[in-house]
């Protein structure tokens, strides 16, 4: 992607996975070297190990959401939830990425052209600009696949593929 988004936001379950492994670290690298990491109250109230203070000590800005964006997230149906159909639609009205393990969340981002990156895929990036240790990015990795059911065997194979490569700009498999 050659037109970079100026910010990104996060979904709750990327936010889960780093905190939940001890990896913040990689958090605030990408505030710092990435995106401004945009953090919606709804999203933050859905971390209960992240208070508004620590969110913002990682570089993190904490976001409102308009009242059109909470009606459009209102809606019932579809394979996305209420907070992944809000994440979207903060991301698509601010023109934003969006950094996401949610595979619905996603395929809807893909689809309506909306620039999206995988949990892992972030990590890729830092070290390709050198600004995180392959292998701190490989145990970070490694401890979320353990501790997280829908990052697969599979995912990890590939992300340490990706690693042991330098091919750290290509986006996750999408199954």
């Amino acid at each position: 992607m050659t037109d970079r988004p100026a910010a990104i936001i996060s979904d709750a379950n990327v936010l889960i996975d780093y905190i939940s492994v001890e990896r913040t670290l990689v958090l605030r690298l990408v505030s710092e070297h990435l995106f401004p990491i945009k953090l919606p109250c709804s999203i933050l109230n859905e971390v209960d190990q992240l208070t508004q203070d620590q969110a913002e000590a990682l570089g993190m800005e904490i976001i409102e959401e308009t009242t059109e964006q909470i009606k459009e997230a209102a809606v019932r149906g579809g394979a996305l939830s209420h907070v992944d159909k809000l994440c979207f639609a903060i991301a698509r009205d601010n023109q934003w990425a969006v950094w996401t393990s949610d595979k619905p969340l996603h395929k809807k981002c893909k689809t309506e052209n909306i620039p999206v990156y995988w949990g892992l895929q972030l990590m890729l990036e830092l070290c390709k600009s050198e600004k995180l240790d392959p292998a701190y990015a490989l145990e970070a990795a490694q401890e979320i696949e353990r501790v997280n059911d829908r990052i697969s065997e599979r995912v990890l194979a590939e992300f340490i593929n990706k690693l042991n490569k330098g091919q750290y700009g290509a986006s996750a498999p999408s199954k």
